[in-house]
């Protein structure tokens, strides 16, 4: 059986990066934990749906009426009227799928928002 060339695996990974761009970009990450990161936003989520929800949640732990979040209340679109229990959802599933050490960083990230909470 003949032996199949890098460049062709690299190919056909399937951890290839859409070619817009649209994935998340969050600091502290490898390049390996944002290519898990990108491969669910293809696959599950949404276009740079991590980077929002982390972004959306800091700003909604930070903002001084967040202890007034009503369930029943509300738009629905994330960055106007925020649904926590979602958001958390949302980074929960990206924890999950991260590599060890990048799951650690973004699990510390996330709770030093939880502690404003």
């Amino acid at each position: 059986m003949p032996r199949r060339r890098p460049a062709q695996l690299r190919a056909d990974s399937i951890y290839r990066r859409p070619l817009d761009g649209s994935t998340s970009v969050i600091s502290g990450l490898s390049a390996r934990g944002l290519k898990a990161i990108a491969y669910l936003e293809r696959t599950r989520l949404w276009n740079q749906a991590v980077f929002d929800a982390l972004r959306t949640w800091s700003w909604f732990v930070r903002h001084p009426w967040h202890r007034l979040w009503d369930p029943t209340a509300g738009c629905g679109v994330m960055e106007c009227c925020p649904n926590p229990p979602e958001l958390r959802w949302i980074l929960d599933v990206a924890v999950a799928v991260l590599p060890p050490t990048d799951a650690r960083t973004l699990r510390k990230q996330i709770a030093a928002l939880d502690e404003l909470w």
